[in-house]
């Protein structure tokens, strides 16, 4: 049945990416522990206006013996230059509850930019808040998140690199003040974009 559903998952992904205006691939491991957390996540966005647009994002948690997926679309709206607001619903696994929705709210410009994210249904409620001052290839803050039983914050580095298609890796290291330990958190994700110059 996992199997069945990631299949369904990555059948829908390919759709939503394809025609999209930009996606974001993303893998990352969360070391919590002796737990080892490796996570997939696709975001994609379409505009169809410089205000309204449609957003999706699809999850895909593989950590041993607490598998976890989530597919969420929504619409998505710019109230301001930079700033997207976004209200996602869908469905994810392994719930009683198998309805989940997210707000999310991205702003950007040239030497700012921050991310934040709410998921909420069933046990597993996630949220993740980030903020970065950018300088050429490095966006150097902080991050906020709270992930199963990881209830964490601590500084988080990115670097980018080659030029024809920008891959990004990262670092977060995160104490968690619920369990009083650390946690790190490190992976890579690549943009892609169709955007209209």
């Amino acid at each position: 049945m996992n199997r069945l559903n990631f299949f369904i998952a990555l059948f829908f992904l390919s759709l939503a990416a394809s025609g999209q205006t930009v996606f974001k691939i993303n893998q990352y491991n969360i070391l919590h522990g002796s737990t080892f957390m490796p996570v997939f996540t696709l975001y994609s966005g379409h505009s169809f206006n410089d205000q309204w647009g449609f957003s999706a994002y699809f999850y895909v948690n593989g950590t041993k013996g607490s598998s976890w997926g989530e597919g969420l679309a929504g619409p998505s709206w710019k109230p301001a230059k930079g700033l997207t607001l976004s209200l996602l619903a869908g469905f994810q696994t392994n719930e009683d509850q198998l309805f989940r929705f997210s707000p999310l709210i991205i702003y950007n410009n040239r030497q700012f930019s921050s991310f934040a994210s709410f998921e909420v249904g069933g046990k597993r409620h996630r949220w993740d808040v980030m903020a970065f001052w950018l300088k050429d290839s490095w966006k150097v803050g902080a991050e906020l998140i709270r992930f199963y039983q990881l209830y964490a914050a601590g500084p988080r580095v990115e670097f980018s690199f080659l030029k024809n298609q920008p891959l990004t890796v990262f670092l977060s290291g995160l104490w968690d003040w619920k369990n009083s330990k650390p946690a790190w958190m490190f992976g890579l994700y690549t943009s892609f974009s169709s955007l209209k110059k």
